[in-house]
């Protein structure tokens, strides 16, 4: 009896083995739901869809967008995580992933999902106001006078725990300014509405969301968090580095499932991924968002996410949010 069931459980492993063998080379069958954790518009969510709109070719198989922003992100990583592990549900997200476990808001952070492939990055810019009393015209004219009039500088941050207001956190951090912060229940666009109509004088924001207003002269670009200055009209603008700060950051836009998605589809995944990611035309297009085009394979991504975890882990501490 005992060799019989051996055999038995031996034949049941070896079915369960082919079967899942055969699921990844036949995936996908059906249609892919993707959650975008931000508003339709935004600029993830545009940068998102141009990329999906590749995958979806190259698979062979629709892939529908729903959009679910909330909760630093957060609505839709909780949904993605509960979905079955089949390689059908996939989400959009964000460093908030990672923040949004250092906050207490949920129990997940990136090692806990599936990664995927990283597609893109928005890289914040440090803007002021023309419109506000100040009117500061360089990053050192910032610094000079703040650290002479401590909280005398209005600086529009976005929502708690999201990427500008880190890129914002860690900033002052290294200036050593200490501003009047003034938090906004929203992202960098809300930002630029609060400098465009002089209600502060500095934030962070991405270009994208400022264009209008900086066309407009009502915001000016003080600096960039890249490692190299913008490309094109802004070219200009120098980094912060180049400002006497070793300080920069990025928001990386990437793709993640459910954990325990099978090998062979997740490798399916992110081949798809990384034929579209890495095409000149769709790397001109994210740089007519003004974003960077970065691919970055699972592996290269989970080290890259751990290096902002650490530096995020500060900012949260500091701010007395850290919960975890």
């Amino acid at each position: 009896m005992k060799k019989i069931s051996i055999i038995t459980m031996s034949v049941i492993f070896l079915l369960c083995f082919i079967n899942a063998s055969w699921a990844g080379d036949a995936f996908p069958t059906k249609r892919i739901d993707c959650y975008i954790p931000t508003t339709a518009g935004s600029d993830g969510d545009i940068m998102a869809r141009k990329v999906l709109e590749g995958v979806s070719n190259n698979l062979g198989q629709p892939i529908v967008i729903i959009n679910k922003p909330g909760a630093a992100g957060s609505i839709a990583y909780r949904t993605v995580y509960a979905t079955k592990p089949d390689g059908y549900s996939i989400s959009l997200a964000f460093p908030t992933l990672f923040m949004c476990k250092m906050r207490g808001i949920m129990p997940q952070n990136h090692h806990d999902f599936t990664l995927i492939a990283q597609h893109g990055a928005f890289i914040p810019i440090v803007v002021a106001s023309t419109k506000s009393k100040n009117n500061f015209e360089s990053i050192q004219e910032v610094v000079n006078y703040g650290k002479s009039n401590p909280e005398k500088i209005n600086f529009a941050l976005s929502i708690k725990g999201g990427s500008w207001w880190a890129a914002a956190m860690i900033f002052q951090d290294a200036s050593g300014v200490k501003f009047k912060n003034i938090p906004q229940e929203g992202s960098g666009a809300v930002v630029v509405t609060q400098l465009a109509g002089g209600h502060a004088d500095i934030g962070v924001a991405g270009l994208a969301s400022a264009l209008s207003q900086l066309a407009a002269g009502n915001l000016r670009i003080l600096a960039t968090f890249g490692r190299e200055r913008i490309q094109g009209k802004y070219n200009n603008v120098p980094t912060l580095i180049e400002s006497g700060y070793d300080v920069t950051w990025d928001s990386p836009n990437f793709f993640i499932g459910p954990p325990g998605i099978p090998k062979q589809i997740v490798i399916k995944l992110t081949k798809a991924f990384e034929e579209e990611a890495t095409k000149p035309e769709f790397v001109k297009f994210v740089q007519s968002l003004n974003a960077t085009p970065v691919y970055r394979n699972p592996d290269e991504l989970l080290k890259y996410l751990d290096k902002q975890e650490v530096v995020a882990r500060k900012i949260m501490l500091n701010a007395g949010l850290l919960k975890k």
